[in-house]
């Protein structure tokens, strides 16, 4: 428009001299979309924002269309640029069989290929026709990979949310796996997605007394006293939608997408009250333990908010006991050990969690000044169906019981678990056959008190 103004005026006024200069717009507006709109010429590829903006045209004109995505998780976890013979070997099955098809970079490692089935009737033939293909491709390059396909679905086009259902899909899939979206996929991924979003707006309230979140409790049994005086704290969610979510579902997620602190120090803030108020009423707490992650770990200011949370309630910091799993990164290690340093002096405990399920450096492990190790439900499995493991793990608890550490068993479930671990220096005995996990307000089903 700009051009035709200029050369509109010039004629009037008889000159030619601007008549070169009208070329500049139209190339500075290439310059803008080359730019607005990066486009990979190794690979043909457009960028990520050109792929939303593609769907929701497509779904303001009622469009169909098919996707395929291509995830080569070795290049995605590395983030390195594909090989000039596989981006060969993609501007290939971009070109070759659909008409009219689009292909986006979405990131390193991962492309994804659009194509209306308007202008392709016979899409179904054209897949069947672009995986026969890779298959002869994969054969040659052996590089694992993840292909999701899909027809585009409205109620997925109309929240523009097709990357979120193929990155789900990709972290519940097998590698060397095609899968093709149905039904049942888009009611769990929007099962997933609700949950997500739950986790996000508890993230962003920062509500320590959130009911959303839930504590629940394992009561631990001091095989040496007789009674239940220690416990485990464990996370649950309650949803308006979904009810009750074990942490199985949630915890993955919490951590993935770092809402995992929050939900841990509302846990905590939880069970500092509910300690608060057995204390008031005359029951014998010796403590209960809090599992932390090491992205808790991780925060400067950890030890700083454990203290100021437990504080806060009223309750002594020795009823709290924090839990953690043992890390192999050496950076890690040291901030464990470092704010166990922190805290330790203030009398709260600490467990090694999970002992047994990994590789355990013993040299670390003395190193860092646990108070309790839970032998894992494996290790007393193991026990039971092998002597030679009963031996081995036998010699490791009086191992530990000769250092001062207390030995926790978990996951006994009948008597003949007790008693083996019994022989083999229990302490502390955890499983169904004391308890299944319960809401932590039930804790006085099980707790003494004094005067009892």
């Amino acid at each position: 428009m700009l051009s035709f103004i200029i050369l509109y005026m010039q004629g009037r006024h008889g000159q030619s001299s601007f008549t070169s200069a009208t070329f500049l717009f139209p190339a500075y507006a290439i310059l803008y979309l080359l730019h607005a709109n990066p486009y990979d010429i190794e690979s043909g590829a457009v960028s990520v924002s050109t792929f939303r903006d593609l769907i929701s045209y497509n779904h303001s004109k009622k469009r169909g269309f098919v996707i395929l995505s291509l995830l080569l998780p070795e290049y995605a976890a590395s983030r390195q640029r594909l090989p000039e013979d596989i981006l060969k070997q993609v501007r290939h099955f971009t070109s070759s069989f659909f008409r009219g098809a689009v292909l986006f970079q979405i990131s390193a490692g991962h492309m994804v290929l659009i194509a209306e089935t308007a202008k392709n009737p016979d899409y179904e033939g054209c897949i069947d026709k672009m995986l026969n293909a890779f298959a002869a491709a994969y054969s040659k390059y052996q590089v694992n990979y993840k292909i999701v396909i899909t027809k585009s679905i409205d109620e997925i086009s109309q929240k523009n949310d097709y990357l979120g259902l193929i990155g789900y899909l990709h972290d519940h899939m097998c590698e060397n796996e095609i899968h093709r979206v149905d039904e049942n996929d888009i009611t769990a991924y929007q099962k997933y997605k609700y949950i997500l979003d739950e986790l996000a707006d508890i993230h962003a309230k920062h509500d320590m007394h959130d009911p959303r979140v839930e504590v629940f409790c394992q009561p631990v049994y001091n095989l040496e006293q007789g009674i239940y005086d220690t416990a485990e704290a464990l996370m649950r969610l309650r949803l308006p939608e979904t009810g009750l979510v074990f942490p199985d579902i949630f915890i993955p997620m919490a951590e993935k997408h770092n809402y995992i602190s929050v939900l841990t120090f509302i846990i905590l803030s939880k069970t500092c009250a509910q300690i608060s108020s057995l204390l008031k009423e005359g029951y014998i707490v010796k403590r209960i333990s809090v599992n932390f992650s090491m992205i808790d770990i991780r925060d400067n200011n950890f030890a700083q908010k454990v203290s100021s949370i437990i504080t806060s309630s009223g309750i002594p910091l020795n009823k709290i006991a924090i839990e953690l799993t043992e890390s192999q990164n050496e950076q890690d290690f040291l901030l464990v050990k470092e704010r166990i340093r922190e805290l330790k002096e203030s009398g709260i405990k600490f467990y090694l969690d999970d002992f047994g399920t990994g590789y355990s450096n013993f040299e670390r492990i003395m190193e860092i000044p646990f108070d309790i190790v839970k032998f894992d439900r494996s290790l007393v499995i193991a026990c039971a169906a092998d002597k030679k493991s009963e031996t081995m793990v036998s010699y490791l608890a009086n191992m530990f019981n000769a250092m001062d550490y207390t030995v926790l068993y978990e996951g006994i479930e009948n008597d003949d678990d007790e008693a083996r671990c019994a022989r083999m220096c229990a302490k502390y005995l955890q499983g169904y056959k004391y308890s299944k996990p319960i809401p932590i307000e039930r804790l006085t089903e099980y707790f003494t008190k004094k005067s009892a």
